[in-house]
């Protein structure tokens, strides 16, 4: 009796354990996929499908092929998703449907070439009704890939570019937490590397991302599985990577000018605020030697240079940086993040990933302010060097790392390229036709036979890049987005967040 009633107990224990181990795990992944924006609401794309039509824009000044220039008073038709005729003496078909462009700029569709989405589907809504008709996913997931094939054949949103997952090295139970919790695909035994490239990319994805911890031996196991199977390399350059290795690689794609910055400060020995100014000079110094690599590689650079310039704000008082953007538009998810003890991409003061902890020595804060300020100048000064020389510059922000709200951050995005030193072509140029040629689709200008990606503006760009804001109309694929559509889904995503 006392044998069975034991054996009872023990089987109870076991199973309050195991259910409550099931239970806890639930709930723990439930809340992972809330930090990444499963579990806010989502707006019903339906409510925003448009068809394909044929109309035209008239008395429109359009943005040149190469970028420089208003050619006013032209017409644009638009047939079956794409640019039919650019003219200045058109021939329009009997009751066309007309916009009145008079007094108006047509520029191409805006690209953003870094972005997460993470789990939160409703930015795809926040990208059209700011001009952003591409967007480039660099921490993809099948979800992801649904959401492409889906707006592919009409679902409302920008097409899209998707990347793999980043790669970290990492084995064993930290791989997998590291999969689990931060999205990152673990990387272990090189024997693997090869196989696992070719199932990516019969995935669908567009690119293979490499990350920081990468070790050397797993970067050149990628490296030859890219040169073997013809796949695109792109991301961070690891740690244990110099760039004189990085140039001899199928890294083609840096996501980050920040990468670049890492690099001379490791070459520099590390910098601090002491030693800001020397490591700017060392910054100058160095410019002309990495744009020629650039070149000389044909090695493209994805700006993020907004975001770096955030930083210093967001260690000083993360409460006012939030205040100088749209924080309603992010899902909350995200912005709420788990707990101060978890650092994954919160935005809010108390789970602010770039936030200065509370107990911080208050006289510290003045050179903690002038090294982030010294590391976003660094950033300043490669990009410059690199417009004045022509090396291919994305427009990119790294949208929903704070503080970049998904669609917004791409217009502060060419504000920060043209303080930077950009003409307000360039920084036009490196949003649409310079990344639509590296991604080799036939997008980026206004030209016949280019995919009618469009946006209407009430004023030049070309004068000052702030009129990238002022949009009228966005037109995706050839589907037309009013006004009134644009606002309903700021609003719709406002609400629901």
């Amino acid at each position: 009796m006392f044998k069975r009633k034991t054996k009872t107990l023990l089987i109870w224990i076991a199973s309050f354990f195991i259910v409550s181990s099931a239970l806890s795990l639930w709930i723990m992944d439930y809340k992972i996929d809330q930090v990444w924006g499963e579990h806010t609401q989502i707006v019903n794309p339906e409510t925003f499908r448009k068809p394909q039509q044929t109309f035209a824009i008239v008395n429109v000044s359009v943005l040149s092929a190469d970028g420089d220039s208003m050619q006013p008073n032209h017409t644009v038709l638009i047939e079956d998703g794409l640019i039919a005729d650019v003219s200045s003496e058109p021939n329009l078909p009997t009751g066309i449907t007309t916009i009145d462009g008079t007094g108006k700029y047509l520029i191409p569709g805006l690209i953003d070439s870094h972005i997460h989405l993470w789990q939160s589907p409703n930015d795809l809504l926040l990208y059209i009704a700011n001009g952003v008709t591409h967007i480039r996913e660099m921490n993809g997931s099948d979800e992801h890939l649904m959401w492409k094939a889906e707006i592919e054949v009409g679902r409302p949103g920008p097409e899209m570019f998707v990347t793999s997952r980043r790669h970290n090295s990492s084995s064993g139970i930290a791989g997998l937490f590291e999969r689990w919790t931060a999205k990152i695909n673990p990387v272990d035994d090189t024997d693997d590397i090869e196989s696992h490239v070719q199932q990516v990319m019969e995935k669908g994805y567009d690119a293979v991302k490499i990350y920081t911890l990468l070790k050397k031996r797993h970067f050149q196991a990628f490296n030859k599985a890219a040169l073997k199977l013809d796949v695109q390399l792109l991301g961070h350059i690891p740690m244990e990577m110099t760039l004189d290795e990085i140039w001899q690689s199928e890294l083609k794609e840096l996501a980050h000018t920040e990468e670049l910055v890492k690099a001379l400060a490791r070459e520099f020995g590390e910098f601090n605020s002491e030693t800001s100014e020397e490591f700017l000079q060392f910054v100058h110094k160095r410019s002309a030697d990495i744009v020629t690599h650039l070149l000389k590689n044909d090695v493209a650079v994805v700006s993020t240079l907004s975001l770096m310039e955030s930083i210093a704000p967001q260690k000083l008082d993360v409460a006012d940086a939030l205040r100088a953007v749209e924080l309603e538009y992010v899902n909350p998810g995200i912005a709420e993040a788990l707990h101060p003890s978890v650092p994954i991409m919160g935005w809010l003061p108390d789970v602010n990933i770039y936030r200065l902890p509370y107990n911080y020595p208050q006289e510290k804060i003045p050179g903690n302010q002038t090294y982030w300020k010294a590391y976003a100048q660094a950033n300043r000064i490669l990009l410059k060097a690199m417009a004045n020389k022509g090396v291919k510059v994305l427009a990119g922000t790294d949208a929903n790392v704070p503080v970049m709200v998904p669609g917004f951050s791409l217009h502060e995005e060419l504000v920060s390229l043209t303080q930077a030193g950009f003409s307000e072509a360039q920084a036009l140029r490196s949003a649409t036709s310079t990344p639509a040629a590296w991604m080799k689709v036939k997008s980026g200008k206004v030209l016949a036979g280019y995919q009618a990606d469009l946006v209407l503006l009430h004023a030049n760009p070309l004068k000052d890049i702030n009129h990238t804001r002022t949009v009228d109309t966005v037109i995706s694929n050839g589907r037309q987005y009013n006004r009134t559509d644009l606002d309903s889904m700021l609003s719709s995503v406002k609400s629901a967040n």
